[in-house]
């Protein structure tokens, strides 16, 4: 029996790779042949300590990012194929398929009336005419203004070419706040250079000639990077623009493709669910909005949380505690720390809460440095100690120690327009719990499914409700006690030897292993 799971963000061990790896790890520790599939080179025991999985029974397969058409192939080699990419849609041809699902996030969300009717009637008109590009990894999100956008390469960026004989790949290349000029090198997934390009600022129109791919082709955009500076910390190399495929006259519809690259954009076809025996959901939330985005039933996979590495400690610190990556909302699920700095603010100079600390913990990428900044600017002068990129020794020290724990993220967001931007689980919240901090978190989304008001902690609708259940549990020792012992238990639901009796429970009801 051979399984793969498939993961393009192996390299990012974020809060997704722990979730498909403990699937990799508890199917080979069922003796399946496992391999771990993903398209950037990472060190498979580096991956595994980070993620704190074993993965020593399976093989790391790196394979060049030709898109979904090519991964739909390699998924032929498999009796289990496990889809857990964050946003796929692979349609996977193996025998049995399994997609796990984190949250069911528009794959293209236009909060435009006009531009979701041209997509849905005129769209089809001109979605064959697109030339088959796809955007593989290594690019930063678009950005620009009406009359150009562009994205900018990491140094290294993946395009997919779709079978087909000699063309040209049209593009205009340029690097707004670019000092001087560099050099881009196209090459193709062997390393063949195919082109070299003279880039500076200004945008120019560049033209590359491709040789013949029967079965498609990976180009690499290739080039040195710098740093803007300032409050942009970003890596960047260039600045592509207009990208397309030229191979003989465009008519209407190929201009029309062109010039209206968001057109191509299907946010109806679900096609790609009939490949699966099961799509599985990370919480009862997530499954929720499965079932109302996709029309599709779900078995619910509760992430993995690695209980068994934290011990309450004995004396708490007076102390409230949250744990999360720093990125401003707007993108994505964002832990809103400023908002709690605000709130804890409040708190503070009400008088309330004395002789308390707060701890902000998480993940800063250097793209978020300047909201780490208006977290940083927003605590001066209060009792709060702000730890970007803390080891993860001392997460779980705080984890262990602090006495509350703050979770925020949905904050002042619309659930009903913006449900994704809430928590679809919350990990940290459990291991919070299984650390023995008393949960005062949110009342939305996920942590409704883990936190039961009353008695594992508490959960809050305005920053007034926080701050009162967190003065209730900071006053009275009996009551934090009581909440922590009940937090403890109930973290325990969620915990490796839980999360491998739910996922044979599945592979049995879908007969996914034969």
């Amino acid at each position: 029996m051979k399984a793969a799971v498939y993961n393009r963000f192996w390299h990012s061990q974020g809060g997704g790779e722990p979730h498909s790896g403990m699937v990799a790890q508890v199917l080979s520790h069922d003796g399946v042949e496992v391999d771990l599939i993903g398209h950037t080179q990472v060190d498979k025991d580096e991956l595994a300590d980070h993620l704190g999985l074993d993965l020593s029974r399976c093989t790391l397969r790196i394979v060049p990012d030709k898109g979904d058409l090519e991964m739909s192939a390699v998924s032929q080699d498999y009796d289990l194929f496990v889809n857990g990419s964050y946003m796929s849609r692979l349609a996977p041809r193996s025998a049995k398929a399994a997609y796990l699902c984190y949250f069911p996030t528009p794959f293209y969300d236009f909060p435009e009336a006009w531009r979701r009717l041209a997509v849905k009637y005129v769209g089809p008109l001109v979605r064959a005419h697109a030339g088959g590009l796809e955007y593989g990894v290594g690019w930063f999100p678009p950005e620009g203004g009406r009359r150009r956008k562009w994205a900018w390469t990491s140094g290294d960026a993946v395009i997919s070419l779709p079978p087909g004989g000699p063309r040209t790949l049209r593009m205009e290349v340029g690097g707004p706040g670019l000092a001087g000029t560099t050099a881009l090198r196209v090459e193709d997934e062997h390393g063949t250079q195919l082109g070299e390009i003279a880039v500076s600022a200004d945008f120019r129109v560049r033209r590359v000639r491709l040789p013949d791919a029967p079965r498609g082709a990976e180009l690499h955009f290739r080039s040195d990077t710098f740093v803007p500076g300032g409050t942009d910390h970003r890596t960047l190399g260039v600045a592509v623009s207009k990208l397309r495929l030229e191979a003989g006259r465009y008519g209407p519809r190929e201009l029309l493709a062109y010039r209206y690259p968001w057109l191509l954009h299907d946010s109806q076809d679900l096609s790609f669910l009939e490949h699966y025996d099961t799509v599985m959901a990370n919480s009862e939330y997530t499954r929720g909005w499965i079932q109302r985005s996709w029309h599709t039933d779900s078995d619910v996979l509760y992430p993995p949380i690695q209980v068994h590495r934290l011990h309450p400690a004995p004396v708490r610190q007076q102390a409230v505690l949250t744990v999360g990556r720093f990125f401003a909302p707007g993108l994505g699920h964002a832990k809103r720390q400023l908002d709690m700095v605000q709130f804890f603010g409040q708190a503070h100079r009400a008088g309330k809460l004395p002789g308390w600390t707060f701890y902000v913990v998480g993940g800063c990428e250097p793209s978020q440095e300047p909201y780490l900044q208006q977290v940083r600017d927003a605590a001066q002068g209060l009792p709060v100690e702000i730890i970007p990129n803390a080891p993860r020794a001392r997460v779980e020290e705080l984890l262990s120690s602090c006495s509350v724990f703050w979770s925020a993220t949905g904050y002042g967001e619309d659930e009903e327009k913006k449900p994704w931007v809430n928590e679809h689980f919350g990990m940290t919240t459990v291991e919070a719990m299984a650390g023995g901090c008393v949960p005062v978190v949110i009342d939305r989304a996920g942590q409704k499914e883990i936190v039961r008001d009353g008695v594992d902690g508490f959960r809050w609708t305005t920053a007034e409700q926080l701050i009162e259940r967190t003065v209730e549990v900071a006053e009275d020792s009996a009551l934090r006690s009581r909440l922590a012992a009940s937090a403890v238990a109930r973290a325990h639901l969620y915990d490796e030897p839980a999360f491998a009796d739910r996922w044979h429970a599945i592979v049995d009801q879908h007969k996914l292993l034969g």
